[in-house]
């Protein structure tokens, strides 16, 4: 199980790859580093979208309930 600090992490990281490849690569006109940006930004935006906790388990909802 991922916290959420990890997945900040990972689409942080996954940004910072997708702009260095930008930059290995050369690109230099406005248009391309539009499409960089969203192709850094997107993808994480919709993964988290979609990235939910996992259902609290039973034996987690009876520690709860005896608390």
């Amino acid at each position: 199980m991922l916290s959420d600090k990890t997945k900040t992490v990972l689409f942080i990281a996954w940004s910072v790859a997708v702009l260095l490849a930008a930059i290995a690569i050369g690109i230099t006109s406005v248009t391309n580093w539009i499409i960089v940006a969203c192709i850094a930004a997107v993808p994480p935006l919709v993964v988290r979208s979609f990235w939910r906790a996992p259902e609290q388990t039973l034996s987690e909802s009876i520690h709860e309930a005896r608390q």
